[in-house]
């Protein structure tokens, strides 16, 4: 399982007075964990919808070749997984009420599966799926005060204008605008001394 850690030590409504140093940090420590559990869930769904097609196959084989059913598994299992899997993508978002209902079928998903035998492996993923959506459901707070927050997700200050005039100070002129009016002068130079030899002539 994916690890979970998120701790801060500030309430949100502290939040707007941190600088953006430390406004990024729980940004980005707050985007790692979204994108974990978002990870973690689409996995686990997915592999719970896996097994159910591979288990349906192979009780497919089973029956043509020993003529005996192996026992069924809740068509509600893979549809409740599908609906986890599809869901995800807006929980992702920190929508609360998308969160709330992950946690619902989780819980149902749970239920489903604990009377077999053959299905029951998946209760622990669907607990701990259930135990992270609720722990985002309390970081909600957090991430709807620092994503109102100005520069969000970067939090990068713009330079000042002294700082823009010091770096423009130090760019060196072009060097192709001296030499070219140096061979003017050059060039405009040695006209003259021709048309003065003329004359002379």
């Amino acid at each position: 399982m994916s690890k979970f850690r998120f701790e801060i030590n500030v309430e949100p409504k502290d939040i707007p007075r941190l600088d953006d140093a430390h406004k990024r940090d729980c940004a980005d420590a707050l985007t790692k964990v979204i994108n974990q559990v978002f990870k973690y869930t689409l996995i686990y769904s997915a592999g719970v919808m896996a097994f159910f097609g591979a288990y349906s196959l192979f009780g497919f084989t089973y029956l043509m070749r020993m003529e005996k059913m192996l026992p069924q598994i809740n068509l509600f299992i893979p549809l409740l997984a599908l609906a986890v899997f599809l869901l995800e993508f807006i929980a992702g978002t920190m929508n609360k009420t998308a969160l709330i209902i992950e946690v619902i079928l989780n819980i149902l998903l749970i239920f489903a599966v604990i009377p077999k035998l053959q299905t029951v492996w998946i209760a622990p993923f669907a607990l701990y799926a259930v135990v992270v959506h609720i722990k985002l459901i309390t970081f909600i707070p957090f991430h709807k005060v620092i994503s109102e927050q100005p520069g969000y997700p970067e939090f990068t200050s713009l330079p000042t204008r002294d700082e823009i005039v010091i770096k423009k100070e130090d760019v060196p002129p072009a060097e192709t605008g001296e030499s070219g009016s140096d061979s003017t002068d050059s060039g405009d130079a040695s006209d003259d001394k021709n048309n003065t030899e003329t004359k002379e002539k």
